[in-house]
């Protein structure tokens, strides 16, 4: 196990829990989230994270440090690469029960084919080509602090492009707040995913947030 890379959600805000579209909006965390983070913490304390990185977005940047707290020799790097998908028109707007999606076009949205590509792009910059010639013996532990629509893609778009296998990766991939995939390098340099949007360090995970309402335009489109 060359290296393994832990994607984890920001924690919870309150336009999260009030159904408003963030998008890029740099939205902070509410009391829950600040909790979420701290737990979050806590289950990741003993990783001996090499790096790590987050969107330059408040609400996943205080989740990284959180995290980071536990980590004091590892700098954050902060990466607009990272943001959640540009929602256009539709940031910060509340989303209502029954209502129909508009059209793209219409609402000048980042387009899924370009979110997608801005993600591998940054998969490949980021992460495979820094990994590429990793020494024999040598592992990385790679932390990552991003939005839910990004790691819903990110998964899909793997699985598609056949950087991971495509077992298990159907349907609508449901990330709440601070859940934490695991993808894993192998020494054959083959990657899987090991877990996504685990939420085990929670006791009680149905009180988190169970609609990623940027996602909502987003989870019945191929990435």
């Amino acid at each position: 196990m060359p290296a393994r890379i832990y994607v984890v959600r920001h924690g919870e805000t309150a336009e999260n829990r009030e159904g408003i579209i963030q998008g890029q909006l740099d939205t902070t965390l509410n009391e829950s989230g600040v909790i979420q983070a701290q737990v979050v913490a806590e289950a990741l304390r003993d990783i001996p994270f090499t790096a790590a990185f987050s969107s330059d977005l408040q609400r996943a940047a205080k989740t990284a440090e959180a995290i980071l707290s536990y980590h004091p020799s590892i700098s954050l790097i902060r990466q607009p690469a990272l943001r959640e998908r540009y929602m256009g028109e539709l940031q910060g707007i509340k989303v209502q029960r029954g209502q129909p999606a508009r059209k793209e076009d219409s609402l000048r949205l980042e387009k899924m084919p370009a979110f997608t590509a801005r993600i591998l792009s940054w998969w490949q910059e980021s992460i495979v080509k820094p990994l590429s010639n990793l020494p024999a013996g040598q592992e990385e532990h790679v932390l990552v602090v991003s939005h839910g629509a990004f790691i819903a893609t990110l998964v899909r778009g793997l699985a598609y492009s056949e950087w991971i296998p495509r077992e298990g990766v159907n349907g609508r991939l449901v990330c709440l707040n601070t859940s934490v995939t695991t993808l894993e390098m192998g020494d054959d340099k083959k990657w899987r995913l090991v877990k996504y949007a685990d939420v085990s360090h929670f006791l009680k995970p149905e009180l988190a947030v169970q609609i990623n309402y940027d996602d909502r335009h987003t989870e019945r489109r191929e990435a």
